[in-house]
This record gives C-alpha cells, structure tokens and sequence, in this order.
C-alpha cells in the first residue's frame, strides 16, 4: 500500500504526507532518546501516533474517546504510549521543541502535522501554533 501511495505522490504533495501521521512527535522522541535501542524507530512513531491522536482530540478535532481507542490499539501490540515506559527517563519539554522545530515538515518557521479528525481520516494541519504543541507537552510530561 506504501509503495502505491510512494508512486502516486512522489514529491509528498499530497495523500503520501499522510503517512507521516506520528511521525513530528516521534521523531521528536526518537532524537532526544539518541537514537538509540532505548527508543527503536517503529516505538517512537507508536508514541507519536498516540500524541497525535490526543493532540487532536485536545484541539476538539475528535473525540477523546476516539484517541483513547487508538492508544490502546498501540499499547495492546506492545508499543508505547507514553514517555515515561521510554527507558532513560522523558526528555525535557524544551528539547522536545527544539527537535520539533528541526522536522522536516517545518515551513517557514511554521509547524506543520498530520491530525486526525477520526480513526482513518487524517489531514495534513499546517501553521500549528508551538504555544499550543508546547502546553500539550508540558500536560503530556506531567502525567
């Protein structure tokens, strides 16, 4: 299906941006943990998924019972779902910004994700505010 999606939108224009669901959060984790087997790649897109469904569900773009379904799918296949099973301990909320602003997906200094307003219907959300990313990190840490 990747692979499809891939030859469809090459330049990720598109449909293949979607696939990136997770990933801004995720990478996000994946750096701060070094790169490293205390964090393994497909982890930390898991966790980034669960992030962005609840990030969503923060926004009031689905509802939380919606992200809270998606989390537990996550958790049930052994993946993690928040910072604290990431072993090392979390990283700090300023360091998770710094490599968020490092993404890819970073246009002019405007963060941009992949949300969801369901399960199955994902968007692409440009011009996220980072005040807003960061409150959600700092309730995210504390938990």
């Amino acid at each position: 299906m990747k692979a499809a999606i891939v030859g469809r939108d090459e330049r990720e224009t598109g449909e293949r941006a979607l696939l990136n669901l997770g990933h801004t959060f995720g990478h996000a984790f994946e750096a701060a943990a070094g790169f490293s087997d205390r964090l393994l790649h497909g982890e930390a897109i898991g966790l980034g998924m669960a992030c962005a469904f609840e990030f969503s569900a923060r926004r009031g773009l689905l509802p939380a019972a919606d992200a809270a379904r998606v989390t537990r799918h996550l958790a049930a296949v052994g993946l993690p779902t928040h910072v604290s099973e990431v072993a090392g301990g979390a990283p700090t909320v300023d360091r998770l910004m710094d490599l968020i602003a490092q993404d890819k997906k970073v246009r002019r200094g405007k963060l941009t994700f992949i949300l969801a307003r369901a399960i199955g219907d994902a968007f692409i959300a440009p011009d996220v505010d980072a005040a807003e990313v960061r409150a959600f990190l700092v309730d995210k840490l504390s938990c």
